[in-house]
């Protein structure tokens, strides 16, 4: 296929965006274009001033599931080590009052999830209304109660339990939609299925590192309230922008950072840094104080944070 016959099936498969389901067009757009090769340059015409009038009327989508392609500024961001990871996908409907709380990422996959704008849940509790888009893994519950279904097309399956629902297709790959403590969960979790579109521009950007490993997951409640984690691991570490409240808490001066630090309860430590706080808490048996200091040593803040999405529709 040469350049102007790739642009032409572009630029038509964007034109199909706009339809149910894109592959009966592009199947007879290839059919079509077999049977009348000989009037390619008419075709490449015709397709290029198409091109033109869809950039002029600013309606070219992105496709419906293709994630970034290699030189898409999205790709670009993709370091591979963990520090910007493009989620690729994102809905395009959200039910009313609901604003983006948490971007999650890992080896397995992404995590993306919405709440309501005055939810003081933390997302990571599961608590109140929420909508969730995970890409890259399977739904963990088990195979029993699922139904099947279609999302623009292709064939999923959704089930309703314990006060959500869950959608789940697979596209380029494994696509995951949750939602709970709404009415008419079904509905809603085929809905913003329906709506998923590829996304080139939302990126998971790590607000910290421990020598190789990025932190996992970024939530807040606003871009000046916000924490970032990274577990699990012998040693959970957390950098949050809220100082914490320690009256009534065993305490204990240690040396941190170069700085005097606190040590929690025998088992956590925490210092500032600028205006963020971080922490190193043990999740096993047998590790010491000087592990907790070692580790919070070893943590690295990313430059210049993006936290303007926490709270975004």
């Amino acid at each position: 296929m040469n350049d102007t016959e790739q642009l032409i099936k572009e630029a038509l498969g964007k034109v199909a965006e706009r339809t149910p389901h894109p592959g009966p067009t592009l199947n007879a757009l290839r059919r079509k274009r077999k049977r009348h090769h000989r009037n390619v340059f008419l075709i490449a015409t015709a397709g290029m001033a198409a091109v033109a009038v869809l950039i002029f009327a600013g309606v070219i989508a992105s496709d419906k599931y293709t994630p970034p392609r290699g030189n898409d500024a999205a790709a670009v961001l993709m370091s591979g080590n963990g520090q910007n990871v493009a989620l690729k996908y994102a809905p395009h409907w959200l039910p009313d009052g609901f604003v983006e709380t948490l971007r999650a990422a890992d080896d397995d996959g992404t995590t993306r999830v919405w709440m309501l704008s005055d939810a003081t849940a933390n997302p990571l509790s599961g608590d109140g209304p929420r909508v969730q888009l995970s890409s890259g893994t399977n739904h963990a519950d088990g195979p029993d109660g699922w139904q099947d279904a279609t999302v623009r097309g292709l064939k999923a399956r959704v089930k309703e339990f314990a006060g959500q629902a869950v959608v789940e297709w697979k596209a380029q790959v494994t696509l995951v939609v949750q939602v709970s403590g709404l009415d008419g969960l079904r509905e809603t979790a085929l809905r913003v299925a329906d709506s998923v579109r590829a996304d080139s521009n939302a990126v998971y950007q790590a607000p910290f590192k421990v020598k190789d490993k990025h932190a996992n997951a970024f939530h807040g409640t606003s871009p000046d309230d916000w924490t970032a984690q990274l577990s699990p691991a012998p040693v959970d570490v957390t950098v949050f922008s809220r100082a914490p409240d320690l009256s009534g808490k065993q305490t204990a001066p240690v040396t941190v950072r170069g700085k005097q630090g606190v040590l929690l309860d025998g088992r956590q430590v925490l210092v500032q840094e600028g205006g963020l706080w971080i922490a190193a808490m043990s999740t096993e048996q047998g590790k010491t104080v000087d592990d907790l200091v070692a580790t919070v040593n070893d943590v690295e803040i990313a430059p210049d944070l993006d936290t303007g999405w926490i709270r975004k529709n």
